[in-house]
Order: structure tokens, then sequence, then C-alpha cells
């Protein structure tokens, strides 16, 4: 896939003081408890709850150029095929998408509610906030060609990603996709890179090996690529994509 690179543009003195404070560290995940927290919801964290900072967040962050790469290179998706995307979020990669049938859900109803008015007059968009069980029993979920966790999982413990995998499994069309996008710590990786990745609200950042063996509890098929420079805080992320058997996975390449 070709390769395209976040603008350059950095606040250093916004986050000098994390920088010299880690700067000379490594990271070493075996040492992560991933399982010990979910989510840190309190302090400045709190804040991106509000749809309006979690979109200026991302900005800051300079996301645009790996987010278009993502939705291009990885998503390629087709007029008329139907997305269900899970913790959407406000949902501002609609702006980006060709004419999908796209469903949105979100456990968050400040979220659905503002994507609902923001994208109230665009035809073959539906938005449900709720838990995955209620999700599993909507029938406008059902038959999606692909599902969709971007930034999700490691917001959740395993039992709980488990559960989304379930969903997204039953969800799918038979040669229907599962992609997840998230930070991944790998067996090395710079002191600034780690550090600025534990501070994330997901407190269940896994290793690539550890992404692999939760989707394949579910997916019989899974492959996985890590990305790194995703943002100027030099996160490292993964793109895991599963299908539901090898031969849904030949024929639909």
């Amino acid at each position: 896939m070709p390769e395209r690179s976040c603008p350059r543009y950095y606040d250093y003195g916004a986050i000098w003081g994390e920088i010299a404070s880690s700067a000379t560290r490594t990271w070493n995940p075996s040492s992560k408890s991933f399982g010990a927290a979910v989510q840190i919801n309190s302090g400045l964290r709190s804040i991106l709850a509000l749809p309006w900072v979690y979109r200026l967040f991302g900005h800051i962050l300079g996301i645009e150029a790996n987010r278009q790469w993502f939705i291009d290179d990885v998503l390629c998706l087709r007029d008329g095929q139907k997305l269900v995307d899970v913790g959407c979020g406000p949902a501002d990669i609609l702006d980006r998408l060709p004419a999908v049938e796209y469903v949105g859900l979100d456990i968050s109803d400040t979220y659905i509610q503002a994507a609902r008015a923001k994208f109230k007059t665009r035809g073959g968009a539906k938005f449900l906030s709720g838990s995955v069980e209620d999700w599993a029993r909507d029938p406008l979920t059902y038959e999606a060609d692909l599902v969709l966790t971007n930034g999700v999982l490691h917001h959740v413990n395993d039992d709980d990603a488990k559960k989304i995998l379930e969903f997204a499994y039953h969800a799918l069309k038979e040669n229907g996709r599962f992609v997840f996008y998230e930070p991944c710590y790998l067996i090395w990786q710079s002191g600034i890179s780690a550090h600025f990745m534990s501070l994330d609200r997901g407190q269940n950042i896994r290793t690539e090996q550890q992404w692999k063996e939760l989707a394949s509890s579910i997916f019989p098929v899974v492959s996985t690529n890590i990305v790194t420079g995703v943002n100027r805080l030099g996160y490292v992320c993964m793109v895991g994509q599963c299908r539901k058997s090898t031969i849904a996975s030949t024929s639909s390449s």
C-alpha cells in the first residue's frame, strides 16, 4: 500500500514536558498490566466525551492523512455496500465515505445525537445508541459487508472485546470483513511513543500477538499489519482484518 506521511507541524511547547520525562526510557510491554483498567474518564480526558472536543483533539494530533489512507487503502468501500461502525463517536468518518449504507453504533447518547444532527440530510445513514446486546437484536445491523471498530477495543477488557467480536461475526455477510484499527505496543519501541500511548484513555492497549490471539478466539481468519507514525505523538497502531472462512477471503480478493 502506498505510504502517506502526516504533516509535520509540532507544538513542542505543549508536549515538551512529557517528552523530557520519558525520552530516555524504552518500553517493555510484558510489564504492562493490560486488564487492570478499562478507560480513564477523569481529569482532562473527561472532556473528550464532548463531540467538538473529540474532533478538535484529532486535528491537533494530525491524524487526517492517516485517516484518509485508512479509508482509501484499508476499508476500500464501494457505493452501495453496508458498513456497521461500532463505536462510531460523532461519525465524522461519514464525510469521507462513498455512498454506503452506514449504521453507526455508540454507547454514548451524546455522540449519537451529534451524529444525527450533522448527518440528518444524508440518505442511507442510521445511528443507534445502546449496548452490544441491543445492537445484536436490531435488524439494521444485519448483513454487513464490513464491520469496523476504529480505536474501540483498547477501551475494553478481553471479555467485553470478545462480545464485540462475536457481534461483528454475526452481523457480517458470509463474505464480509471485520476490520479493527487499534494502538499496539511493540516488543521494543521508543520511550516517547510508549509513554504517550500509556496515557491513552483506553487502558487495554495490547501487543500484536495479544491482538491476534483475541481476534482469533472468534474469527478463523485473521491478518494484521503494523502502522507507525500514526499521529504527532508517535503512536503505533495495528490493522486487523478478519473473515469467517478462508473461502470467503479467497472469493473476495
